[in-house]
């Protein structure tokens, strides 16, 4: 039988039951405090370190590395977009700090330059591709899921929106009212190559 035809029925999300996906379905919090918190304890774990260091060490901007652990979280029904976009500042910060602490170069943005960020996307891709070639094949499939969802519609689309309209300008944590990390986070591990797509540490 053809492949083609075990595919989803057109129309099929419509007759399809509600609910059967995280994000048909009420988010589990829709207080920022409580998802900066999550968001926070979940970057504290070694398994997103490890995550989180490695893309910045192949050059993926710590607003992409942002972005993405965002969107994540909104595919998984943890908050909605708005509630993302609220943190974005607070979690951006946090993200920043781990590479600081992890004492690797990183680069916070893509160019400003619409030519110089694509030159530097393409060549990004190029330096992701060729490390895909020499990985082990655990790391390979890591590697390819991260990638995967930072270049996905819904990261592309919460990109233009923080770019369009941030709701919380700076990015201190108290203009939400949100009280400073009380512990840093643990020195993260040695070893690499996790990826991005783990709900939960």
């Amino acid at each position: 039988m053809s492949t083609a035809l075990n595919g989803p029925i057109a129309g099929q999300s419509v007759t399809d039951k509600q609910g059967n996906y995280p994000w048909e379905r009420p988010p589990e919090t829709a207080d920022p405090t409580e998802a900066l918190s999550m968001h926070l304890k979940k970057m504290a774990g070694p398994k997103y370190m490890k995550s989180a260091i490695y893309m910045m060490e192949l050059g993926i901007p710590a607003e992409v590395v942002t972005n993405t652990t965002l969107t994540m979280a909104i595919g998984n029904g943890i908050h909605s977009v708005d509630v993302g976009l609220i943190i974005a500042p607070a979690i951006h910060k946090e993200v920043v700090s781990i590479a600081e602490m992890a004492g690797i170069e990183y680069d916070e943005h893509f160019p400003e330059d619409e030519e110089e960020e694509q030159e530097a996307k393409e060549m990004l891709q190029a330096k992701v591709i060729a490390k895909l070639k020499s990985s082990k094949p655990e790391s390979k499939t890591e590697i390819s899921q991260t990638m995967e969802a930072m270049t996905s519609p819904q990261t592309e689309e919460f990109e233009d929106m923080r770019e369009q309209d941030a709701p919380v300008e700076g990015d201190d944590m108290m203009a939400m009212g949100q009280p400073p990390q009380e512990q840093a986070p643990q020195e993260p591990p040695n070893e690499m190559g996790m990826g991005l797509m783990s709900r939960r540490a």
